[in-house]
């Protein structure tokens, strides 16, 4: 069941027997849906008082709280500019997440966290669920109940096996952690696996879920940033094409670049910050001997290689 939610703004909505009311103050408007989709007929009948029903008009804000880096931020940010959700964003220090007064809102002390007029919450798919849901006319949770669940499968892929295997890449390329030859090749090895399931996925399909752009597609993309400007040199986009496709296409949106920036895509992968020599191999069975991957010490007087 769709509806064009945006002819009723500012209206509460009421499911009752099938039949969803629109209420303001004074009024309600009736709105009764044909088996066509976005076939809307509105009905305003007046003398009707909203208290009465037990209905109240919500005015307050909703309140996205978060740091200027978190990615998990901009990608409900971009979800909520498309669901046309009015928001104002709150930017915290590091320090304020352990302030009594964001503990309350927030007792993990994480990032992001929305309040809405209903309450808090919670985890940034939760809240991208949430923004989706509230404009299902723009199809950014699916059209259909099966595609609902085809986007809440790939949040949850995105989150269990591609976030972590992307950041156990960068986060010694940035020079976070000191790097474990084997344990990066292992994680390098992941990465390959993991991508090829998703180049597998877009190989047989345009965007994630159905036939058009969803929150599932801006979860896959808002991560693959860090990977395209990183780690994901030009024998990977010669190897996963698909993917490559894909990111170019949801990078290219307005909304995307309003938040994200210009996608910025490396010539070739970088090695870790200690200068961890890193050998590309088509086969991922070619890269489990750890032994060929021994560290050098690079010599001082020569130079970086070049990455843009």
């Amino acid at each position: 069941l769709r509806l064009d939610l945006l002819q009723v703004k500012q209206y509460n909505c009421h499911l009752q027997s099938k039949e969803f009311f629109f209420f303001n103050d004074t009024a309600t408007t009736e709105i009764y849906t044909e088996q066509i989709v976005g076939s809307v007929r509105c009905v305003q009948e007046t003398g009707i008082n909203a208290e009465y029903m037990g209905i109240q008009q919500q005015q307050m804000t909703n309140k996205i709280y978060s740091d200027v880096f978190s990615y998990k931020t901009q990608k409900l940010q971009i979800a909520a500019t498309l669901a046309g959700l009015d928001y104002e964003i709150v930017y915290l220090k590091m320090e304020d997440f352990k302030k009594p007064e964001f503990l309350a809102k927030n007792p993990n002390g994480k990032i992001p966290v929305l309040e809405t007029p209903q309450g808090i919450l919670l985890e940034s798919n939760a809240i991208l669920r949430y923004i989706a849901r509230t404009a299902l006319n723009t199809g950014l949770y699916g059209v259909n109940s099966y595609e609902n669940s085809c986007v809440d499968q790939w949040l949850d892929w995105v989150s269990n096996e591609l976030d972590p295997v992307i950041f156990q890449i960068v986060i010694p390329i940035l020079g976070y952690s000191s790097p474990d030859t084997n344990t990066y090749l292992d994680a390098r090895n992941n990465y390959y696996r993991i991508f090829t399931i998703l180049e597998n996925h877009l190989r047989q399909h345009t965007y994630m879920v159905g036939h058009q752009l969803t929150i599932a597609d801006i979860s896959v993309a808002v991560i693959l940033v860090f990977a395209f400007r990183l780690c994901f040199g030009e024998k990977d986009r010669q190897r996963f094409p698909s993917i490559v496709r894909h990111t170019l296409t949801v990078a290219s949106l307005q909304n995307f670049q309003r938040f994200c920036g210009r996608l910025i895509i490396c010539k070739k992968e970088f090695s870790p910050f200690s200068e961890l020599p890193i050998e590309h191999n088509d086969k991922q069975k070619e890269a489990k001997n750890p032994k060929q991957y021994q560290q050098q010490q690079p010599k001082k007087e020569s130079k970086k290689e070049e990455n843009s």
